[in-house]
């Protein structure tokens, strides 16, 4: 079933309203902070420059600190071991493979020379340590490869400590000697490096989001308010206007928005200037009509109750009794129309029992044998009853219009939180690209048809008093077939006894 749009009010009734709905609007509109919005955007990108430039200054930091430490700590081992071999050189060229206690003994001479760890190894001999964790096996193979031909290096670590390894071999005894350098200071050094790096970007970090924030207050204030206007203007108020700061993009979309405004301004003032211009003439000229049309009609139902019209003027008689009752019905139509425009149209409501207002007005009409009735015996309800019986009437009388031989059926019922009425027909239904047409003004679906079946007006002065009760007005097609209306009226205002 067809579904009519919001209830429409009165033009001009609701303009008190407009700064109260702004503020509403703005209320609506203030969302918390959204992870894709604009300035959690500005934060991310000023957060990932912050985060890539520290990383690359700080891993090129590092990386030069570790390589100029290494590097120094390289010559000067090599510069320590090569003075601590060179000073027991006569004792370790005559060193022979006795026993590991002149290997223990050799090792602890070069530990007084040269400091440090170290470890000697000769003939498959047990080796000879300054330190019980270090042996001959702490030693890569490639390094005793390489230490056999010179005096060869490599970094490593033992037993979870990080070490430097510098051997050599003896010759011609074959004796070979290892240095070990420990580099856990070093490596506690360059650890505090890359936590202290770490806090300083954290920090850094921390200074670009605060920026961030600041850069996307300045970016977002201008944009909140240009939002905050646009909501006022889309919200009646065509007065709104930005204040225009500087002379960036921000500044031309305020100063775009400004003239925008200026120029809906005026369209809307001529609009407005043309339709009450257009309502003052459709009243002004439904008024002028009204009194010649009483002396018109009161003239035609003399003519009409004259006997002594002839056989030939009988038809034209008849047509201008005809012509001036269809011309009587559309002024009042318009005179109904331009007050519901003008917003003073009036509701009068009573308490009427709305089964007995259906029966007056099928009865009136002449349509009781024509309408099923499936009404409660009483129903007691609030509504003006003048406007509620246009409304049946114009939804009976559609019915049996355009139902064509079928049977009209008019239902009453409650269905909380609405009153409905419905009436249906057996007809061939509404065209579908007449639906969301059927309550305008002027409106028939069928462009065929004769001026005298109707002005168009029928069903929008219903829909209208329909909205200024409340309620709904609402047409469409049943499933079974046919055309069907519904008018629901909320209960809160209502005294309904079943």
């Amino acid at each position: 079933m067809l579904r009519p749009g919001p209830p429409r009010s009165p033009k001009g009734a609701n303009r008190p309203e407009l700064p109260r709905r702004a503020e509403r609007e703005r209320q609506r509109h203030r969302r918390p902070l959204r992870l894709t919005g604009l300035r959690m955007r500005l934060l991310a990108a000023f957060a990932a420059v912050a985060l890539l430039t520290s990383a690359a200054v700080t891993g090129v930091s590092y990386v030069l600190t570790r390589t100029s430490l290494m590097n120094r700590i390289n010559e000067t081992s090599m510069q320590q071991f090569n003075a601590a071999v060179n000073q027991n050189l006569t004792d370790l060229l005559d060193a022979k493979p006795s026993s590991s206690a002149n290997l223990v003994n050799l090792a602890g001479n070069l530990a007084t020379a040269g400091g440090n760890d170290w470890v000697l190894y000769q003939d498959q001999m047990t080796p000879g340590t300054t330190k019980p964790t270090l042996g001959y096996d702490s030693v890569p193979a490639n390094l005793r490869a390489a230490a056999k031909k010179s005096v060869a290096w490599e970094r490593t670590k033992v037993n979870g400590v990080p070490y430097l390894i510098i051997g050599s071999s003896v010759q011609p005894n074959g004796l070979e000697v290892y240095d070990f350098v420990s580099l856990e200071p070093q490596q506690e050094d360059l650890d505090r490096l890359a936590q202290n790096s770490a806090i300083a970007s954290a920090v850094a970090i921390a200074i670009s989001l605060a920026l961030g924030l600041l850069a996307s207050r300045g970016v977002l204030l201008p944009l909140r308010r240009l939002g905050i206007a646009a909501r006022r203007l889309g919200a009646g108020s065509l007065d709104t206007r930005v204040e225009v700061r500087g002379n960036d993009e921000v500044a031309d979309v305020s100063r775009t928005f400004n003239e925008t405004a200026d120029a809906l301004e005026r369209s809307i003032a001529e609009l407005r200037s043309l339709e009450a211009s257009s309502r003052r003439f459709v009243a002004d000229v439904s008024h002028e009509l009204r009194t010649p049309l009483t002396a018109m009609t009161a003239v035609t139902d003399m003519l009409e109750e004259a006997t002594d019209v002839g056989d030939e003027s009988a038809p034209a008689a008849q047509l201008i009794v005809t012509e001036t009752r269809r011309l009587a019905r559309l002024v009042e139509d318009l005179m109904e129309v331009s007050r519901f425009d003008a917003g003073t149209a009036e509701l009068r409501r009573e308490d009427v029992d709305l089964v007995e207002l259906v029966h007056g007005c099928l009865d009136a009409r002449g349509w009781t044998g024509r309408v099923a009735l499936n009404v409660p015996e009483q129903l007691v309800v609030a509504v003006d009853q003048r406007r509620i019986d246009v409304i049946v009437a114009n939804m009976v009388g559609n019915a049996i219009k355009h139902g064509g031989d079928g049977p009209v059926e008019l239902a009453i019922g409650v269905r909380p939180p609405n009153l409905l009425l419905e009436v249906r027909d057996h007809g061939p239904g509404i065209p579908p690209d007449a639906l969301e047409h059927i309550f305008e003004r002027f409106y028939k679906a069928d462009k065929a048809r004769g001026r005298s079946e109707g002005s168009g007006l029928g069903l929008s002065i219903a829909f209208e008093n329909a909205h200024i009760h409340g309620g709904e007005l609402g047409g469409g097609n049943h499933p079974e077939g046919g055309a069907v209306f519904t008018l629901r009226l909320p209960l809160q205002e209502q005294k309904a006894h079943v």
